[in-house]
């Protein structure tokens, strides 16, 4: 794969992420929406940081993208830097004598790329790993605190209207107040 490959496979994910990052405004009026931590861990499971966005984790949703893409992108690069010495340093040499200091030098400069490959790649497999557990505990955290701050707009509603309440382990009072 030639660099000019791997700046239009950059280029791809810019505007991914470009497309990702929707900036939606709310009305003041309207409700807050929970979101599906299914749905979250599904989107996370196809781009990585996809579900954060949905869950209203919008940093760690772009941490979680460029990370793994950009441990995707090293690994190509390291993978075409590992070809370019194996097919084109070692193999000519190890073909006339394999076990000249010159093939055996050559042989551990291509493994130290291929090592470093698989590095990359483990490495944005786990950042993905964490986009999906990250985007399922978002998902839960961000609908616990939307249904919480419901709560406490509704009980400030009812102190508008002027009820009292009294809960005792025997009895329950409820009760109208109206000031003139």
């Amino acid at each position: 794969m030639t660099r000019c490959k791997v700046k239009l496979l950059a280029i791809q994910f810019l505007i991914l992420v470009l497309c990702m990052v929707q900036v939606s405004f709310a009305e003041p009026n309207e409700a807050p929406r929970l979101v599906s931590p299914i749905g979250a861990v599904a989107r996370s499971a196809v781009v990585p940081g996809w579900g954060q966005f949905y869950a209203r984790s919008r940093f760690q949703g772009t941490v979680s993208f460029v990370g793994a893409s950009g441990l995707l992108v090293g690994a190509l690069i390291a993978h075409q830097s590992f070809q370019d010495v194996y097919n084109n340093e070692y193999t000519p040499i190890a073909q006339n004598n394999p076990d000249a200091p010159e093939a055996l030098f050559q042989y551990n400069r291509a493994n130290q790329r291929f090592k470093l490959r698989q590095f990359f790649l483990f490495s944005a497999v786990g950042v993905w790993a964490y986009s999906i557990i990250d985007s399922y505990v978002g998902a839960n955290f961000y609908n616990a605190t939307t249904k919480a701050n419901q709560l406490i707009d509704d009980a400030k509603q009812i102190e508008k209207l002027g009820i009292q309440l009294q809960v005792t382990p025997t009895q329950l009072h409820l009760g109208v107040v109206k000031f003139f």
